[in-house]
């Protein structure tokens, strides 16, 4: 071992530039898969922390009643929980004025995820505490102004005087709806009991915040089966604001399918750089075979040399990678820390995460760089002494079985590693059978090539020098359009998809936030207060109002889902929907399926469903739905499905009802005023002075929150693209170049027996610019088909208008790494060709 260890260090250090060319290309391999890797864990953890804390909490159980022991017992078992009580009522000053307020209790634990911001600045626990004879409390800005509040001041709750202590400057739980039902104020759960507001006929909701590790629909799953008959509701995040949940679903898988191209392109640095490496290694090998050195002892030395370079080149890369995903965390957070957003605050500890990208990478490059060095090996092993006098020729080489097997254990290897660092194991083998695909394709596409070119040079058509020498450089055996038609173009395909849904990604974040969205909307607007209200409101861009019922879906065709054995269908049974009419389609919604009746329809009640329901439910059109509305049944025959696709910040009604089905049971309204933001706090004033029991929201601050939420995600999404893109540049580049090292052997070769530099130079300019160009087309059209595919098939998106965004990157890319790698094989050119023709290529 030690002579083997010897041997191996003095060879490597003799071989000089290719040396360097091998690590070059498989560190570069291995940093994008650590860079990609760590960025989206990340990214993804921040923005899913971000979530969770505009939320409160992982899940969500509610009911008009405290849990009953068994089930309170059985949450408190599964994860952390909050326990938050919430009723209206009337808060008075000593003055005598008076406005109606939401309460909600704060325990020890609120909130979960997330802070309190307070003004001044204190702990929430201190802020609600007993002390000097007062329970404490944190009021709302807008309130607090409308009343003459502030901290030391006095107000009435039932019968309990308590001291203002602060004004809520961010409560992150109510950032993503505008169904609150009041101005908020925060008081602690002994004083909420103290003040005798919560008594049994009170309209009182107990809310049990949870956090949990359990997945949000398992955990929902298990608590319906364990208690069927409960009438506690549970609901998740993606629940709770359904459009954002929905945008950061998507911006999750693009950063999955960034991350599985980036690893396959690393993956091509890797093979290329060994395969570069052990084809210049063929005749030393074959030499100290025929010298006597036995066949155990060679695969020993090579394997030796290979994992010395695999080990130094993948640690090197994975240091470059985590110096690359944090430029581009440090990136980010320039861009958005003066927002002051939590996601930056949330980055630093989060780079522990890179040890998972990090072993992957390691892993990962060490495996490829033994998976491609296996065949190269049984090769050299093939070679008998007279092949050295005759001169090596590596295609005329057969490669032993046992080294095909050998290679295909570690490539099974690669690929468990891959499916198995994934959430989704699907997925890792849905993009394995798409590379499989793309690879058979373009071997179908170079032996189309290579047969046009042949065609060409045998017909009458006399190009020019350069031009033909190209063409016979791309159709004869051994050459180098296969390997790099098979990389390049795999790569570019899944770039070129990479950037279409990226695009259209961004173009949908950037649309979710309407640009004209409501400036109040308003709540509990009674029948005969309607005239009040438009004179209240006065001058305004717009108003609409609907009537609001709520109701519960009883059952679906005849069948009770109470009754039914499916678990979507018996949470179903416990929400309590939103219902209302088509008036002045008040949430702005688009109908997907089936079609909505006429606006004089006088006919048999009908109903549209919003489309996240329904198909939880797995309702279709022409389903006969039986509603419970206040104590009695309701019945309706399903006309639409309609969705939202934008961000909802009116009331994302769950179902819509032909005119006359709800009019029994409509006792109030809700509304949307549009109105600039210093408008709706004086119209908020006036409405409270006249009707306290309006409840009257204000969505400048959901749609900042939200905007900031989706800014993260935007922000986040392109920095990852830019900078995988960028790597991925690298990485093609190094490749070209490692793959070209007999071209230049053979160049140097023409240029001996007479040859131009400059027409050896353009004909490699022609043969790099018609591979640039079929892989540019192909990788278009089928990058794009995929892309399409997973934007119509998982996504729901449409990228029309962005297809140029694709051939764009796809002429971009392949042209840049064709004309990099092009650079450093015509330097090479400019050396002595005797010292070329020595090295033998």
């Amino acid at each position: 071992m030690p002579m083997l260890l010897s041997l191996a260090w003095r060879d490597l250090r003799a071989s000089g530039r290719q040396l360097w060319v091998f690590c070059a290309c498989l560190a570069l391999g291995v940093a994008l898969v650590a860079a990609s890797g760590g960025l989206y864990r990340q990214v993804a953890g921040a923005l899913q922390e971000d979530a969770r804390a505009l939320f409160g909490g992982d899940l969500e159980v509610r009911q008009s009643d405290p849990l009953p022991p068994a089930e309170l017992d059985w949450v408190q078992a599964r994860g952390e929980v909050s326990r938050a009580i919430a009723l209206r009522s009337m808060l008075r000053v000593p003055d005598g004025r008076a406005q109606l307020v939401a309460l909600q209790s704060a325990d020890a634990r609120y909130p979960l995820y997330g802070q309190v911001t307070l003004s001044p600045e204190q702990p929430l626990a201190d802020a609600l505490a007993q002390r000097g004879g007062h329970w404490g409390l944190a009021v709302d800005g807008v309130l607090a102004r409308r009343l003459g509040l502030a901290p030391g001041s006095t107000v009435q709750l039932g019968d309990l005087t308590l001291q203002v202590r602060a004004v809520i400057a961010r409560q992150p739980d109510r950032s993503l709806r505008a169904d609150w039902n009041g101005a908020p104020v925060l008081l602690a759960e002994g004083a909420l009991q103290a003040t005798g507001l919560v008594q049994p006929a009170s309209r009182v909701q107990y809310h049990y915040r949870v956090r949990t590790a359990t997945p949000p629909a398992a955990w929902r799953d298990n608590f319906v089966a364990a208690f069927p008959q409960s009438n506690a509701e549970v609901r998740s995040f993606a629940q709770r604001s359904e459009r954002v949940a929905e945008v950061l679903e998507q911006v999750g898988s693009a950063f999955m399918l960034i991350g599985l191209s980036a690893l396959f392109i690393g993956g091509l640095g890797v093979f290329n750089s060994v395969q570069a490496y052990l084809q210049g290694k063929l005749a030393t090998l074959a030499t100290l075979r025929a010298l006597g050195l036995r066949d155990a002892r060679l695969v020993a030395l090579v394997l030796l040399q290979v994992l010395m370079l695999a080990v130094a080149a993948s640690a090197l890369g994975v240091l470059a990678g985590g110096a690359l995903a944090g430029g581009a965390l440090a990136l980010a957070g320039a861009a958005l820390a003066a927002r002051s957003l939590p996601l930056v605050q949330q980055l630093g500890p989060q780079l522990a995460t890179m040890a998972g990208p990090a072993a992957l990478a390691m892993g990962f490059g060490v495996l490829t760089a033994l998976a491609f060095a296996l065949p190269a090996l049984g090769r050299a092993l093939a070679v008998t002494p007279a092949a050295l006098f005759r001169g090596l020729d590596a295609a005329a080489l057969r490669t032993p079985a046992w080294a095909w097997a050998a290679s295909a254990a570690c490539g099974l290897a690669i690929a468990a590693l891959l499916v198995g660092s994934l959430p989704d194991a699907r997925i890792g083998w849905a993009f394995l059978a798409v590379v499989a695909a793309l690879l058979v394709l373009l071997e179908g596409v170079q032996r189309i090539l290579r047969a046009l070119a042949r065609r060409l040079l045998a017909s009458r058509w006399q190009p020019g020098f350069a031009l033909r020498l190209a063409l016979a450089g791309l159709q004869r055996p051994g050459s180098a359009l296969r390997p790099a038609l098979l990389s390049l173009g795999t790569a570019l395909t899944l770039l070129v998809a990479c950037t279409l849904v990226v695009a259209t990604l961004l173009r949908t974040i950037a649309e979710t936030v309407p640009r004209e969205a409501p400036g109040l909307v308003l709540h509990d607007v009674q029948t005969e207060q309607l005239p009040l209200l438009h004179e209240q409101l006065g001058p305004v861009q717009r108003l609409q109002t609907a009537p609001l019922v709520l109701g519960r879906l009883a059952a679906v065709n005849g069948d009770a889902l109470r009754d039914s054995g499916d678990a979507g269908r018996l949470r179903e049974a416990r929400n309590e929907h939103k219902l209302s009419t088509r008036a002045g389609n008040l949430d702005d919604v688009v109908v997907e399926r089936g079609v909505l009746w006429a606006a004089d329809y006088q006919g048999p009640p009908l109903v549209a469903m919003e489309d996240r329901e329904a198909d939880q439910l797995g309702l279709k059109v022409g389903d006969r739905l039986r509603f419970d509305i206040q104590g009695q049944p309701v019945e309706a025959l399903l006309s639409a499905i309609y969705s939202q696709r934008r961000l909802q910040a009116r009331l994302w009604l769950e179902g819509i009802f032909s005119d006359g089905v709800l009019d029994p049971f409509i006792t109030r309204h809700v509304g949307a005023a549009w109105l600039d933001p210093q408008q709706a706090i004086a119209a908020q004033d006036r409405l409270a002075a006249v009707a306290p029991n309006i409840v009257s929201v204000r969505t400048d601050a959901l749609l900042s929150e939200s905007r900031l939420l989706l800014g993260r995600a935007s922000a986040a999404l392109a920095v990852i693209a830019g900078i995988c893109l960028a790597a991925s540049l690298l990485v093609l580049s190094s490749v070209v170049a490692a793959s070209r090292a007999r071209q230049v052997y053979e160049a140097s070769l023409l240029h001996v027996l007479g040859a131009r530099l400059g027409s050896l130079r353009l004909a490699l300019r022609w043969e790099y610019a018609l591979l640039a160009g079929a892989t540019s087309v192909f990788a278009t059209m089928a990058g794009s088909g995929l892309a399409v595919t997973l934007l119509h098939g998982k996504l729901d998106l449409d990228a029309s208008g962005l297809y140029w965004t694709g051939a764009l990157a796809a002429l971009g890319v392949s042209g840049l790494s064709l004309a990099l790698g092009a650079q450093w094989l015509l330097a090479q050119l400019r050396l002595s060709p005797a010292r070329l023709l020595r090295s033998g290529g």
